[in-house]
């Protein structure tokens, strides 16, 4: 990590997280930053939060109007794996929206950052939309983060290699 100001930290953290999507241009930046602008300002996460995230990230992306800030509807692999039934996303994204608003006042600090990556690795898990959830989820793990007190972390696109192994082990 680099010692930026917080909002430069966030410019750094949205460019590395579209950079590990292969997503590269301006337009793709500026929606990553409004999208976790409005992020930043909930207090708690909702299915509408997460939605409107969404839509707000993927609005200049190549998917149809129905793909931009709902939940997926079709088939989807998840890297050689089949992605969950979609029938599923509403009861799922439910039950990690009640893991996401928790109190972790419980958690040693080591114990907080391994619940936060296992979170992440859920929705991914879930992976409630046709494209754009490797990004929203990233947004969702530093909002979490935020919240509990932590600084943002940035996976660098040079680091995915070693990001993409958290999802190796098991929950």
């Amino acid at each position: 990590m680099t010692d930026l100001p917080k909002e430069g930290m966030a410019v750094e953290f949205l460019e590395q997280s579209n950079a590990i999507e292969g997503v590269f241009d301006k337009n793709s930046l500026v929606q990553a930053i409004c999208a976790w602008e409005f992020l930043q300002k909930q207090k708690n996460l909702t299915t509408r939060v997460i939605l409107k995230t969404h839509k707000i990230l993927m609005f200049h992306q190549p998917l149809r109007p129905d793909e931009r800030g709902y939940f997926r509807t079709v088939p989807v692999w998840v890297g050689a794996t089949y992605g969950m039934n979609h029938i599923l996303i509403p009861s799922a994204i439910k039950n990690w929206l009640a893991v996401m608003n928790a109190d972790y006042g419980k958690f040693t600090k080591d114990g907080v950052e391994e619940e936060i990556k296992d979170n992440h690795i859920l929705y991914e898990r879930i992976h409630p939309f046709v494209d754009g959830n490797g990004r929203t989820g990233r947004m969702f793990m530093n909002w979490q983060r935020l919240k509990l007190g932590l600084p943002l972390m940035v996976i660098y696109n040079d680091q995915k290699q070693g990001y993409y192994k958290w999802f190796e082990k098991g929950l």
